[in-house]
């Protein structure tokens, strides 16, 4: 059983051995609610998938958040409200098997490396671009960690000096300049600045409204604002996965996220520009590829870290 629990939606399915999903649900989150109120409804919506024909044998969560390895405690989830949630221990209390926890873009980078687009490689980096930017790793077929369950943060690596704020507390990190939340505090700096600029109009006054698309199409129609954004976001993309991909020389990068889906011309930036700003060695094996298993990724990946784990571990984690 795999799920993937986010700040608006949840989604539970069963998932075969292969990475087949046999059923799934999907409902809102309702974060509002509170932690035990979401739990809640995760509890019901893993019973109501429960069958003679599917027995459940593990369940592995990916959780939008800060995971504590090995106890499948959801540190932080700014965008559920969540601190110290007890997550893994309370489904494995209520439903008696081995349960596995693991962030959201973590668990779906697994999904992509052994279902998807990184299938049969060993050396695999996913990179989702959305309203934030994430990344995980995957090296010599397993999946890389870190110290404090913090490695992949490629989004807070500096790719400007002295750059835009970034809410992290550091300036000129990646995620300014490529995701969503950048693209609407560069509009709502320019609104308070009185910059002329037809993004205000194309996002109703609202920056929180823009998208990465509006920014894109605003740029080709000659908005100097939009036109300055989205050189940035393809210029540093390519910088920074390029760092990326010179440090960590995988086989696959693999590219997925909203911002991702609704402009190509990202993907034409990293497909053109990382291979040149990398070494030799490092692109001699690249091969640079769009995610496969769309929204349902982390609910794949966390299905199959939980049945990998389950025999090495006697504790929820």
């Amino acid at each position: 059983m795999g799920a993937d629990v986010g700040g608006t939606r949840l989604r539970v399915a069963v998932v075969a051995a292969d990475g087949q999903l046999l059923s799934t649900r999907e409902v809102a989150t309702d974060a509002r609610r509170g932690a035990a109120a979401v739990l809640a409804t995760l509890a019901q919506t893993i019973d109501s998938l429960r069958s003679s024909s599917h027995r459940i044998a593990t369940i592995g969560v990916a959780c939008a958040g800060q995971i504590i390895p090995g106890r499948g405690v959801v540190a932080q989830a700014p965008n559920l409200g969540w601190t110290d949630v007890p997550l893994g221990e309370t489904l494995a209390g209520q439903f008696s098997v081995p349960v596995t926890v693991e962030n959201d873009v973590r668990a779906a980078a697994w999904g992509e490396f052994r279902f998807g687009a990184g299938r049969g490689a060993q050396n695999v980096i996913v990179v989702f671009v959305g309203t934030g930017l994430g990344s995980g790793i995957v090296l010599d077929g397993r999946l890389l960690l870190g110290a404090g369950n913090g490695a992949g943060e490629v989004g807070h690596t500096q790719v400007v000096p002295d750059g835009l704020p970034c809410g992290c507390g550091q300036r000129g990190c990646l995620e300014q300049y490529v995701a969503g939340n950048g693209y609407q505090r560069r509009l709502a700096a320019a609104l308070a600045a009185g910059i002329p600029t037809r993004l205000v109009d194309v996002a109703g006054r609202d920056p929180s409204r823009l998208t990465a698309t509006m920014v894109f199409d605003a740029a080709r129609a000659g908005d100097a604002l939009a036109m300055e954004m989205s050189n940035d976001a393809r210029r540093y993309l390519a910088i920074g996965l390029a760092n990326y991909v010179t440090v960590l020389n995988p086989e696959v990068l693999i590219l997925g996220g909203g911002v991702i889906e609704g402009v190509p011309a990202l993907v034409d930036a990293v497909s053109s520009g990382v291979p040149a700003l990398t070494t030799v060695l490092a692109r001699r094996s690249l091969r640079i590829s769009r995610a496969q298993l769309g929204d349902w990724s982390g609910v794949i990946g966390a299905a199959d870290l939980a049945h990998e784990r389950a025999s090495t571990s006697a504790t929820p984690s």
